[in-house]
């Protein structure tokens, strides 16, 4: 990954999206990209995620969870922990 000086001015606040996550190696990566411009990542979102037993990262938001069954080919597309992640009573100040 790269990213142009240009294209993030120090001391942005960054919200990082991403198409499909497995165990969240994009996003971590875009996060320490962003902490070397010294930047903060607000948060972190995923349109689908996969099930995997390592993530590296915990804090996000997804849309839709994607599992497949290998044995029959099914693939079962749920609701994402969107609704956990917005409606729950985070540290509100």
């Amino acid at each position: 990954m790269e990213l142009s000086r240009r294209s993030l001015p120090m001391g942005s606040r960054v919200l990082i999206v991403d198409d499909f996550m497995k165990a969240g190696g994009t996003i971590r990566g875009m996060a320490s990209l962003v902490k070397e411009f010294e930047g903060q990542v607000v948060g972190a979102a995923v349109v689908a995620e996969g099930r995997v037993e390592n993530r590296v990262i915990e804090d996000y938001t997804s849309l839709v969870h994607v599992e497949t069954n290998n044995e029959n080919g099914v693939i079962s597309v749920t609701p994402g922990n969107y609704q956990k992640q917005i409606f729950s009573n985070k540290d509100e100040a």
